[in-house]
């Protein structure tokens, strides 16, 4: 077989972690002892073999993005959803905080694309580390993008804040909701700033400061129905939405470029919440070579994906249950 530039740049880019200790150097990777190492091994080389096969589809125009190894190519589907995604969905309202269920404006003509990122709205890309505090990270990325667009200003905020102090329905790095985060933000009267309250990665103490305080919130906007009409709407009039999805596929983890679309991964046609793991940020959308894409903000920092970012499958009946959850604060 002659591959094609695109699968031939694939290649490129992983040959040279072909050799796991090669990804070991690479990644700092240490591990503990030969059984380990040899496991590890396994898991790598499997990950490696699908990711070239499945780069060879995509330089031939069978599949519309690419993959590559990064970080996280030796760990299981498991242990990536035991560290790394980290929504777990309490299917309760919070008396707390009032819900708004969205309801776009018809007469309105919404714009072909939106990025977010291009008005000043979303901060860089942060890193939840070994932490199943996607809920979080999620959770503040919707309320840096409100508190910029009421006020100008875009601050970045404390996701370890919510991880130590946001106890009701969530469980820190074991995983948690993005409307009990809302609620405790509301019922604590603020949030502190990313710089007085900075991220560890791991559990602690409530250690919130009313003087680092950075804003509140008294409601949330819900888009229900998985309806990608109304998240396309959301996301033009409201700015950047919290969302849920399933996260848990090796083409998800490994992604490159281009616009993802799994059919393993759930539809979200019916009741998918149980299915929903991993919560991102969808910061715009868009059209690239024919495909509708959402344009999300993942927390894995950004030597994961196109630089933190992925573009998934837009008005793909739901692909992934992106459309299935998905939320954002209103504020004073």
């Amino acid at each position: 077989m002659i591959l094609g530039q695109k699968a031939m740049d694939q290649r490129h880019q992983t040959i040279s972690l072909t050799h796991p200790l090669n990804f070991q150097e690479k990644y700092g990777k240490r591990y503990r002892g030969l059984r380990e190492e040899q496991l590890r091994k396994k898991i790598f080389t499997d990950n490696f073999n699908l990711i070239n096969e499945h780069n060879e589809q995509y330089a031939g125009g069978l599949v519309t993005f690419s993959m590559k190894i990064n970080q996280y190519s030796d760990m299981t589907i498991e242990e990536i959803s035991r560290t790394l995604t980290g929504y777990k969905g309490s299917h309760e309202s919070s008396s707390d905080l009032q819900e708004i269920p969205f309801v776009p404006d018809r007469s309105l003509v919404l714009p072909s694309e939106v990025d977010w990122r291009e008005d000043g709205a979303v901060t860089p890309v942060k890193n939840q580390k070994m932490c199943g505090s996607c809920w979080a990270f999620s959770a503040v990325g919707a309320l840096e993008g409100q508190y910029f667009l009421k006020t100008g200003n875009l601050v970045s905020m404390s996701e370890q804040n919510i991880v130590d102090c946001s106890k009701v329905h969530n469980k820190g790095c074991v995983g948690g909701d993005i409307i009990p985060a809302f609620a405790y933000v509301k019922c604590n009267d603020g949030i502190d700033s990313e710089d007085a309250y900075p991220y560890i990665g791991l559990d602690n103490e409530c250690a919130y400061n009313t003087s680092a305080n950075v804003t509140s919130l008294n409601s949330y906007r819900s888009i229900k129905g998985a309806s990608e009409e109304y998240l396309k709407a959301a996301v033009a009039t409201l700015g950047p939405i919290s969302a849920t999805i399933d996260a848990e596929q090796i083409s998800f983890i490994h992604y490159k470029n281009g616009v993802h679309y799994n059919s393993q991964c759930i539809e979200g046609k019916d009741d998918p919440e149980n299915e929903l793991n991993h919560a991102v940020l969808i910061v715009g959308y868009g059209k690239e070579d024919g495909e509708d894409y959402w344009l999300v903000k993942n927390s894995w920092g950004m030597a994961w994906g196109d630089n933190g970012y992925i573009k998934m499958a837009r008005n793909k009946g739901n692909n992934c249950g992106i459309a299935s959850l998905a939320s954002v604060p209103a504020m004073y």
